[in-house]
């Protein structure tokens, strides 16, 4: 075996592999070494009567996304994630495993290897756009490559039909770098409906793959045919249909390369383009339990796609477009950091004078509970209790009958996002209620007009009032991070929602400190994320 390069999947060179198909009758050999020897080189297939090796080993029949119901208890279960940087509101989302077998939780399996994945091909084909120093244009390719009846003799067939595929891509394309996403199943015909979006398969029926995923028994509409969707970047028109059927006739493997209807020249329009087929790829790909601690979409990075860096820009602008593919293609809707704010109504600028402001002995308080709640998270309700009576207390003397009325709006919203919004946003005095206004209204009007009484002599009227209310549009940060502003004083006179937060963050340290497991995850690429992401 040659070790003369690696494509980053920890597996050498071979100076050839074996492979079989039609139920063993036919038998190839992939040279992939010789460059400048006598005899084959590499990308040379070679015809064969017998074989030493025993190649029987199929391509598996992998399990879909979301086949095995709840991966755990509590996934779904409302938990407070984030929390706005400017007025304190918590946020609180679904609790997400993340695992691509969990029925609810799927999609963000999907969500995870899309972004990362589109951002590397972006960056393999700016890349490659400046080794011809901007003077090629250089396209997304989508290409599906099939030999259904591929058989090997290795337990670990998808890798060795990823270095056949690897080797006839370089040898016959020039194609470096490219991303392989595993199916081994296809909709059967009578039941399929016809895939013109993406120059797919006709068919007879009216189902697709979310109707699949969505049907009691999926296993009712497939067929084992395996196949993997292939997307690399390449130099427009390079990748020649010509050289494909050869290749076919040859080897054995059929590329079929999706194009837009109407313009055979388009494969995938452009990074947006690129996301929602890798998205949608994704969405019925095969899950493996090939690494002992995870379950995971059956997916590889080969050649030099494994040592592209994603921008911080490019990776937020493939969070945006899948954020706005996922409700079609996943039924699932998810939240954008990037572009989300806090929706909490807040008072606007002119009426700051008439809300009630803590005190700074208040805002040490709430800066001491946040940071003991790790011992005494148990006492969350009744700590929140006696915080809020001293507020409203502190909060009744300071309020003049002038302002109550002022007040009054502030006191009647009602906030949706979790329980604790509902006593941080309540108004310590609810101040007369409509018809108590309506009547006082009605005296002094009527006493305006008795004998004797002027416009100048007659009291004036309070003014009426008036809602002035507006969208926070803050900045949503982890609610870990959103910890460190209670310790900030004057931060706590600012913020509406400071009670909220306290209580958000009592209930984030009982989920990490108990016996439920961590909301935050290693994100695999060096840093932490959160876990919970969907909407509902």
């Amino acid at each position: 075996m040659s070790v003369d390069n690696f494509d980053g999947d920890r597996t050498a060179d071979q100076p050839s592999i074996i492979y079989a198909f039609d139920d063993g009758d036919e038998i190839r050999e992939l040279c992939r070494s010789g460059h400048g020897k006598p005899g084959p080189s590499p990308g040379d297939v070679i015809e064969r009567d017998s074989t030493r090796s025993n190649p029987t080993e199929r391509l598996p029949e992998l399990e879909l996304p979301g086949e095995r119901g709840l991966k755990e208890d509590d996934c779904g279960e409302e938990i407070p994630v984030f929390a706005c940087s400017q007025c304190g509101k918590p946020k609180y989302l679904g609790r997400c495993c993340g695992s691509p077998t969990c029925e609810r939780d799927w999609p963000a399996a999907v969500k995870r290897k899309s972004i990362r994945l589109a951002g590397k091909l972006d960056s393999l084909r700016r890349n490659i756009y400046a080794q011809y120093d901007g003077k090629r244009d250089v396209d997304f390719q989508h290409v599906v490559a099939s030999l259904p009846d591929f058989q090997v003799d290795s337990k670990n067939s998808v890798d060795r039909a990823l270095l056949v595929l690897k080797t006839l891509l370089e040898e016959n394309w020039q194609i470096d770098g490219f991303a392989a996403i595993y199916h081994p199943f296809r909709i059967k015909k009578e039941y399929r409906k016809d895939q013109y979006e993406h120059d797919g398969k006709e068919g007879e029926g009216d189902m697709t793959w979310s109707d699949v995923l969505a049907s009691d028994d999926p296993e009712e509409y497939l067929k084992y045919s395996p196949h993997f969707h292939l997307f690399f970047p390449a130099v427009r028109k390079s990748f020649d249909y010509l050289v494909a059927e050869a290749v076919a006739d040859q080897s054995g493997w059929v590329f079929h390369r999706i194009t837009k209807e109407g313009d055979s020249n388009i494969s995938v329009l452009d990074l947006e383009d690129l996301v929602y087929q890798v998205t949608y790829a994704f969405s019925h790909a095969g899950v493996n339990e090939w690494s002992a601690d995870r379950a995971e979409l059956t997916s590889r990075m080969k050649g030099g796609l494994h040592n592209m860096s994603v921008s911080d820009e490019i990776k937020a602008e493939c969070t945006s477009y899948f954020c706005q593919a996922a409700p079609k293609l996943l039924g699932t809707e998810f939240a954008d950091l990037n572009e989300a704010s806090c929706d909490a109504e807040v008072p606007s600028s002119t009426d700051e004078r008439s809300t009630s402001t803590k005190s700074s002995e208040e805002c040490d308080e709430d800066s001491s509970e946040s940071v003991s709640t790790r011992h005494n998270g148990d006492d969350c309700h009744s700590e929140q209790s006696e915080t809020d009576s001293q507020q409203v207390k502190n909060n009744e003397s300071e309020t003049s009958p002038e302002e109550e009325s002022s007040a009054t709006p502030e006191s009647t919203q009602t906030e949706t996002m979790s329980p604790a919004d509902s006593t941080s946003n309540s108004s310590p005095d609810d101040g007369e209620s409509p018809s108590s206004l309506s009547n006082t209204t009605k005296r002094t009007q009527s006493n305006s007009g008795t004998e004797g009484d002027t416009p100048n002599d007659a009291d004036p009227l309070d003014p009426p009032a008036v809602d002035r209310r507006s969208q926070c549009g803050g900045e949503l940060i982890p609610i870990h991070e959103a910890e460190e502003l209670l310790e900030d004083r004057e931060w706590c006179v600012r913020a509406r929602h400071v009670s909220g937060l306290r209580t958000a963050i009592k209930e984030w340290h009982r989920r990490k400190d108990g016996e439920k497991r961590l909301i935050w995850r290693s994100d695999g690429v060096g840093g932490y994320s959160p876990t919970v992401v969907q909407l509902h």
